[in-house]
């Protein structure tokens, strides 16, 4: 699962340094695939520890910013207000001349990640579904958003066609001019268990965004990398045969993890993990077969990373397969984006 651990990369490095269905989907107009479309880059910026000196940084690359600045509410029925520091991210994007799509997800901050509860909440609930999608389709217009992320993780797999039917209805009501994306979960098993009707979502949304990291991480697996190229290419072949490849994004990961020998590892930035290596006199190790990095500190600690080597690697791969882009987590995180 992608977690959105409760500390920036920065101050973790330093601190380790330191020691009605089918009719509302007919609604919604099918998204066209242009021929031979520049391959499009998603750079995810989260408010509060994503600057505008990090988006500049990537800017040559990245042609939109996913801007992670909203969640529903814990009754499913309802939206957090937009944090200030999206609105900030909002105009330094514009100021760029990048779109700008605001993420909303069902990430719940007391419990610390993505809760199946709120999504089966706001899933479960005709009522709340378009109460939801009115209230997106509000604040798109209030402040210019060039469209819309969903990103319901950890769903369970009791509502996708209410899934589709929301993404259906929000796309209806944007409009042509505004985008909308819809975030999967990768997985190389069966994504109607977690919640997904590949196809419905294929004809409903402009953009499907493979998240596909998380494979490996500190609360949940032994270390290994955290989205290695074997298991990329296997949760990406499914979605490959229900989706239009130009309107497939693949996501990639801009950060590592960390497995000390004793207590919880934690997330860090792209140079956060070599300055730890680099501290160690460690030399990281290249994978050619996962496409990461990875290192084992003189405390036993490893650490695996996905940098702007994997990027490139996964950039060249979405070209081979003729996808309609890349979408990297995140911005405040990665290696600039070139």
């Amino acid at each position: 699962m992608r977690t959105r651990l409760a500390v920036t990369a920065a101050i973790t490095a330093a601190a380790l340094l330191g020691g009605g269905l089918v009719a509302s989907q007919a609604l919604a107009a099918t998204p066209s695939t242009p021929a031979k479309a520049r391959l499009q880059v998603v750079g995810y910026a989260e408010a509060g520890s994503t600057t505008a000196k990090q988006l500049q940084a990537s800017s040559r690359a990245v042609t939109t910013v996913g801007v992670d600045g909203i969640n529903v509410t814990s009754n499913g029925s309802g939206l957090t207000p937009v944090a200030p520091e999206a609105l900030s991210l909002l105009e330094s994007a514009h100021a760029q001349k990048k779109k700008a799509e605001l993420l909303v997800g069902n990430f719940d901050g007391a419990l610390g990640d993505f809760s199946p509860a709120i999504g089966d909440r706001l899933l479960g609930s005709p009522a709340n579904i378009t109460t939801v999608v009115n209230r997106l389709a509000s604040e798109v217009k209030a402040h210019g958003w060039d469209g819309v992320t969903v990103d319901l993780e950890s769903l369970t797999p009791r509502h996708p066609a209410q899934l589709t039917d929301l993404v259906a209805k929000l796309k209806w009501r944007l409009g042509a001019s505004k985008s909308v994306s819809i975030c999967l979960m990768a997985t190389p098993d069966d994504y109607a268990a977690e919640g997904y009707d590949l196809e419905g979502l294929a004809n409903a949304a402009d953009h499907v965004v493979l998240m596909a990291y998380d494979q490996h991480g500190p609360t949940w697996t032994t270390a290994g990398p955290v989205g290695g190229q074997p298991w990329v290419a296997s949760s990406l072949a499914p979605v490959l045969k229900a989706v239009p490849a130009g309107r497939i994004q693949l996501g990639v990961a801009g950060y590592g993890y960390t497995w000390p020998k004793h207590g919880d590892g934690v997330q860090v930035s792209d140079s956060g993990a070599r300055a730890l290596a680099a501290r160690d006199h460690v030399s990281p190790v290249w994978d050619a077969r996962q496409l990461e990095w990875h290192a084992t500190l003189k405390n036993g600690t490893v650490l695996w990373w996905s940098d702007a080597k994997t990027y490139a690697a996964r950039t060249a791969y979405a070209k081979k397969l003729h996808l309609g882009g890349v979408a990297v987590w995140s911005l405040g995180l990665s290696d600039p984006l070139r």
